[in-house]
């Protein structure tokens, strides 16, 4: 392998390695949330998604430079079982890991992104039945907020 070869997939393991960090921290991101959201603590909720917009950002800019490194190693449009079965031993020996490492982050991410959003779809019904109440509307069986309530629901007692 030349030496400009070897940089290149230098590089790229170094991306790699960097996309698991941040795939990792995103999962804790959304942990974070998901507690947050659980135990009421709303007032969080603001800036852990400000830290997980910014590590997306960072993740498209990896993404981008993963892309790259992957033309120049003549790689292109290939998936990591692809790239597996064309690569020199040598090399599968240091990829096969970090591939295995990501793909592992990436699915627990994407276990803690579901349960992150299950909690706050139960806590925005809880608000959603909170404000019907209040504004006197009415909710069916099923927990649905009825918003079109009959008329007399919506009077109050005031006089003119």
């Amino acid at each position: 392998m030349d030496q400009k070869t070897q940089k290149s997939f230098e590089e790229f393991t170094a991306v790699i390695q960097d996309l698991t960090a941040v795939v990792a921290d995103i999962g804790k991101v959304e942990d974070a949330k998901a507690r947050a959201a659980a135990e009421k603590h709303h007032q969080l909720l603001d800036g852990y998604i400000q830290r997980e917009q910014a590590q997306i950002l960072r993740l498209r800019g990896l993404e981008q430079h993963r892309i790259q490194l992957a033309e120049t190693l003549g790689w292109n449009s290939l998936t990591f079982r692809q790239i597996l079965e064309r690569a020199p031993q040598e090399q599968v020996q240091v990829l096969k890991p970090l591939f295995v490492q990501l793909e592992e982050q990436l699915q627990q991410m994407q276990s803690s992104r579901k349960s992150s959003e299950q909690i706050i779809q139960v806590r925005l019904h809880e608000l959603q039945v909170a404000i019907a109440k209040q504004e006197g509307s009415s909710y069916d069986n099923a927990g649905n907020v009825n918003l079109n309530a009959p008329l007399h629901n919506k009077m109050k007692n005031t006089y003119i």
